[in-house]
């Protein structure tokens, strides 16, 4: 980490200084780390009780989202095209026009006047 010579001569003092300390330590001070330094290891060994808890939740959440999908899927394709008010295209351009609706009550009348003029040859 450090490069320098001054930087290392500092890691080595530190170093010396806390193994002197370690090594004059009393005998009930040096027990109760022993103590602690078990219990900190044993307690790493076992399952924490939280875990199987998260774990639970994840599958949970999994379910409920396969779940949502699956409705999403099946209204997504059950759901019918409904009644459009128009069944064909030429009805679109009635209903969007702004003729009034007395020229497309006689549409059919038009349409076949319009058939004979041009079959004898004569305009309105």
């Amino acid at each position: 980490m450090i490069e320098n010579g001054q930087g290392k001569r500092f890691l080595e003092k530190t170093n010396d200084l806390l193994n002197r300390g370690a090594e004059n330590l009393d005998s009930r001070t040096s027990q109760r780390l022993e103590l602690m330094r078990m219990k900190a290891l044993s307690g790493a060994e076992e399952e924490i009780p939280g875990s199987f808890l998260s774990l639970r939740w994840i599958t949970f959440g999994g379910l409920a989202t396969v779940t949502m999908a699956a409705v999403a899927l099946f209204f997504w394709f059950n759901t019918s095209p409904g009644d459009f008010p128009v069944k064909h295209v030429e009805d679109v351009e009635i209903i969007t026009s702004r003729e009034p609706i007395d020229f497309y009550q006689n549409l059919e009348f038009y349409r076949w006047m319009a058939t004979q003029n041009q079959s004898t040859g004569r305009a309105f």
